[in-house]
């Protein structure tokens, strides 16, 4: 059953008149209802305006997007970056100018729909997904690639990736969602690139949106200077209007902000761990702040106790109803406890 609220989530909302705990939804970083962020984003408002609607390519460009995208490249580790409006345009840039190209391009297991267009071959397991690279690579094609979310839920990618080193990574190009990834973990938040890249596959870009844990309503592109460089060059990217000036500004600004709200994030996962008399309960991967589980009783027990959290058919209707817990900075340590309480209760 789907809950109308009347604002952005934050640690608490009302549903029917009553408040209820939030443990749902992507903003791990708890910053789009964070006054300190919040303030930051209107001066880059009055700084920049709402938006900036021409092309990248225009003979006139505003430096803050190139200011950012070297911000975002030092701190990710890559080589270059480009930004885009979106992180489902930024996957889409990179996926259509491989498929122009003639790349065979094979989606592993649960990669999201954002990468998965017309033309992308969608494997159901990992199994098939190394057959079918090695059968590229006895046909005379151009370099097979391989599309992943680097935080895939069901543990099979981040931390340790290890369905990527069973493939020939140096004969593969890997494309990496790390939505769920950027901002969270990694070396200060810096995300799964450079764990990527020391897997040494033949060509990396990782692709993300800037939305969830940053709250920066943009995607971003990462990777070598002429993988940049040629999608720069299309008219995909020249056609589209570039992300907010005033959310890149807010991007360079926040820079602290992301780092304190970190740490709190970090904070609270230890102390919720530590709570836990039943962790084996969920499907979780270490280091990243959200615990999965498929239990319709235990679901309601915990809405019963006026906790709302991630609960819907997945990946459609006729799918399984998934369940995910999801810890933010904006949660308070007394929260936690409570909801490691409940669930210590019913799970006796």
């Amino acid at each position: 059953m789907a809950h109308l609220i009347y604002r952005i989530p934050d640690r608490q909302i009302l549903i029917d008149g009553e408040p209820h705990l939030y443990f749902g939804g992507t903003a791990y970083l708890g910053l789009q209802a964070y006054f300190p962020f919040q303030d930051l984003y209107l001066k880059n408002v009055l700084k920049y305006g709402m938006h900036y609607g021409a092309s990248r390519k225009s003979n006139v460009s505003l430096e803050i997007y190139g200011k950012a995208e070297n911000y975002l490249a030092e701190w990710v580790g890559s080589e270059d970056c480009l930004t885009m409006s979106s992180g489902y345009l930024a996957a889409q840039l990179v996926v259509q100018t491989l498929l122009e190209k003639g790349h065979t391009i094979l989606a592993a297991p649960n990669a999201h729909k954002a990468l998965c267009s017309n033309g992308v071959i969608v494997t159901s397991c990992f199994e098939e997904l190394e057959k079918l690279v090695s059968k590229e690579l006895t046909q005379n094609n151009p370099m097979p690639v391989v599309l992943f979310d680097t935080i895939d839920f069901s543990g099979q990618q981040y931390p340790d990736f290890k369905s990527l080193t069973k493939l020939p990574l140096d004969k593969v190009i890997l494309i990496g969602d790390d939505s769920h990834g950027m901002g969270i973990v990694g070396e200060n938040g810096s995300g799964c690139y450079r764990m990527l890249k020391s897997l040494k596959p033949a060509k990396l870009m990782v692709c993300c949106s800037l939305g969830k844990a940053l709250a920066i309503q943009a995607g971003a592109i990462f990777g070598d200077k002429d993988a940049i460089q040629k999608l720069e060059s299309t008219a995909f990217y020249g056609g589209a209007s570039p992300a907010s000036p005033s959310f890149m500004g807010t991007l360079l600004d926040a820079k602290a902000l992301f780092s304190e709200r970190l740490q709190t994030l970090k904070t609270n996962y230890r102390y919720f761990k530590s709570q836990l008399k039943n962790p084996s309960f969920f499907n979780h991967m270490e280091g990243h702040p959200s615990f999965e589980f498929q239990n319709i009783r235990i679901a309601a027990s915990l809405k019963n106790d006026g906790f709302i959290f991630t609960n819907f058919n997945y990946p459609d209707d006729n799918g399984p109803i998934v369940s995910r817990i999801v810890l933010s900075a904006y949660h308070e340590k007394d929260d936690i406890r409570r909801l490691a309480n409940s669930l210590n209760s019913h799970l006796k």
